[in-house]
């Protein structure tokens, strides 16, 4: 008996200091930030084609529109990344056709991202993905705060002067006030502005160095131009959060031009849950009880095993025990292995979304959330 009390042990990390933050944070998906009214993605988009995704690919698709697909998961669905070596988007052409369901645009972590890319395929690409081009005011909110590029030291400022893309987010301190990477140089970024051709680059005065190329209307046949903001990796001084070019064509591809997507802000998802986690055993099984996190009419209990740590890790065998549960407890009957044991989160549900299963601590400093896709 003194085996089975052992290995029924929970593993918790749940802390009354960081509900106000997590609430906050949480009201756009673990890919976003908040931008205004709007959750502008933390990346710059890396586009995969997705095989068979109205069928054996359609947890995939939702996990993608709910911004919790890893790279892992589009590997594992067999989903091909477009963009990097090329143009290569074929049957999605360049006016976006035959691209609807046919790329997906996701915002990740350390990923190439995609370029060789027409404003109407990135257009397609957001879309599939239950999100848009941003605005160029929407982008710029999300863009300031992030340092102005100067020398370029090929390691952690913005990338505007490295003559080749960068990993997202891998420039670490090519960060916004509100979270995003890469804002400034890598690559420049399509907004859902049109405006006439530019064909001459004014700038900005004493305001900024970055570029700003709005003038001279283009009286040329080939149609107005879209807007591209904050610079790219060959753009030096010129590249920035003020940076902002009128004279791309839409049915324009370059290796220097990519985008990122934005989408409406859901509204307050669920706090953390608190402190009041327990679990108790009744013979051989474990009972779970939780304090229903505020503002959720919801829970999911995740669980996994502490030799799978840390959570989230590809390849562990974290398990959903039970999503959208309208009840407070839950009796799980399984019993892991000798010198194994069990942990458990938990997270709140509301119309809106899903709140955190809580954050990783450094000296009891939130640091980062703990992110699974095992849950829908």
């Amino acid at each position: 008996m003194r085996h089975t009390i052992m290995t029924k042990t929970l593993v918790l990390w749940v802390s009354m200091g960081v509900n106000a933050a997590a609430g906050a944070a949480g009201t756009c998906g673990p890919d976003a930030v908040p931008a205004g009214t709007r959750c502008l993605d933390r990346y710059e988009a890396s586009v995969w084609r997705v095989p068979n995704p109205t069928t054996t690919n359609g947890p995939l698709v939702r996990k993608i529109q709910s911004g919790l697909a890893t790279a892992l998961d589009l590997a594992s669905g067999g989903a091909t990344q477009l963009g990097v070596g090329g143009d290569d988007y074929v049957p999605c052409t360049d006016d976006g056709q035959n691209c609807a369901g046919d790329i997906y645009a996701v915002s990740l972590p350390s990923e190439i991202p995609s370029a060789h890319i027409t404003w109407f395929q990135a257009q397609e690409a957001c879309a599939s993905s239950g999100k848009g081009l941003p605005t160029s005011a929407e982008w710029q909110v999300g863009a300031n705060g992030t340092p102005d590029p100067g020398p370029d030291n090929r390691a952690t400022d913005c990338n505007s002067a490295g003559n080749i893309v960068s990993a997202t987010g891998t420039r670490g301190a090519c960060i916004s006030a509100r979270g995003a990477f890469d804002m400034a140089g890598n690559l420049e970024e399509w907004v859902a502005d049109w405006a006439p051709l530019s064909s001459v680059c004014t700038g900005w005065g004493g305001l900024s160095d970055d570029r700003m190329c709005l003038a001279g209307a283009s009286t040329e046949v080939g149609g107005p131009g879209a807007l591209t903001r904050g610079g790219s990796f060959v753009d030096g001084t010129g590249a920035g959060p003020l940076a902002v070019v009128g004279g791309r064509r839409p049915a324009v591809t370059s290796s220097f031009i990519g985008f990122r997507c934005a989408a409406d802000n859901p509204g307050p998802v669920p706090a953390e849950v608190d402190d009041g986690v327990r679990v108790s055993r009744t013979g051989s099984d474990a009972v779970i009880r939780w304090s229903v996190a505020a503002g959720a009419t919801a829970s999911t209990v995740l669980r996994g095993h502490v030799s799978g740590l840390p959570v989230g890790r590809p390849g562990t065998d974290e398990q959903c025990l039970v999503s959208n549960s309208g009840a407070d407890t839950l009796t799980d009957h399984d019993v892991p292995a000798g010198g194994d044991a069990f942990w458990y989160l938990v997270r709140g549900e509301n119309a809106a979304g899903s709140g955190p299963y809580g954050f990783e601590e450094t000296h009891g400093v939130p640091v980062a959330p703990r992110l699974s896709s095992t849950c829908p």
